[in-house]
């Protein structure tokens, strides 16, 4: 009994893999797939890249409140956008995308509110509203928005895997001499 619920465990294991593996694929070439999402994807992936760059370069440098402040705007921003999408198409009414959105505005009024007031540790903030999460939160919603990419634990594992592979990236910029 034991052996046959360890190989079931295995085998759900393996097929959970290879669709986290074939959502990951379906999450990094959306941008391909839907055009008209690289007009807001872009410049946050360009950001993200620039910014680590700049910081790897001058590692005495931190992040300031302002700029703090200024990533969780960014967040706004992009709600914003994400709006003028389902506007325009026509999705503009109460589903998980509209729920996204709702959800991306809340997080980036309560990052700008946190940042404006300093209401946590200079540490913690600057953890919550640097680059990477801001920007990788951005565009888990561009990805959720723009896409029929089911809101699931397959695309849960797909959004962690892309955010291992941007960290690992980000760590072999660090890593580089500038």
């Amino acid at each position: 009994m034991v052996t046959n619920l360890t190989s079931v465990f295995i085998e759900n294991r393996e097929i959970y893999a290879e669709q986290v593996w074939h959502r990951f694929i379906e999450i990094l070439t959306a941008p391909y797939h839907i055009p008209e999402m690289l007009w807001i994807a872009i410049p946050l992936l360009i950001t993200i890249f620039l910014m680590e760059i700049y910081f790897a370069k001058y590692r005495e440098e931190e992040l300031g409140w302002n700029t703090a402040y200024g990533n969780s705007i960014v967040l706004i921003f992009v709600a914003i956008d994400l709006i003028r999408h389902l506007f325009n198409n026509g999705l503009l009414d109460i589903n998980v995308k509209a729920l996204v959105i709702v959800l991306l505005i809340i997080d980036g009024a309560i990052l700008t509110l946190i940042d404006f007031y300093h209401l946590l540790s200079k540490e913690f903030a600057f953890g919550l509203s640097s680059k990477l999460p801001t920007n990788f939160l951005a565009y888990c919603a561009i990805i959720l928005v723009y896409t029929n990419i089911p809101v699931d634990w397959v695309t849960l594992g797909g959004l962690f895997l892309l955010l291992l592979t941007l960290a690992i990236i980000i760590k072999i910029i660090d890593l580089v001499e500038l």
